[in-house]
């Protein structure tokens, strides 16, 4: 949660996600934690005049595949 949380402040400090060439929306993520147990944090930045809000889309493990890549 810690991890989510940070991204409160300056969330377009994380790179875009491969996954972002799919979808219309710029798609953004954090990775969290190490080596095997390493999962990437999905999520878009909703802004406005004065606010700025971040949706989390979906928490996936590092080594699946890539949403919306067609499934073979």
């Amino acid at each position: 949660m810690k991890a989510i949380e940070s991204l409160s402040a300056m969330p377009k400090r994380c790179p875009i996600a491969r996954e972002n060439q799919y979808f219309s929306k710029e798609i953004r993520q954090l990775i969290y934690g190490k080596g095997r147990n390493s999962y990437r944090i999905l999520f878009t930045i909703a802004e406005s005049e004065d606010v700025s809000a971040v949706r989390i889309l979906h928490i996936r493990h590092a080594a699946q595949q890539t949403l919306g890549e067609n499934q073979e």
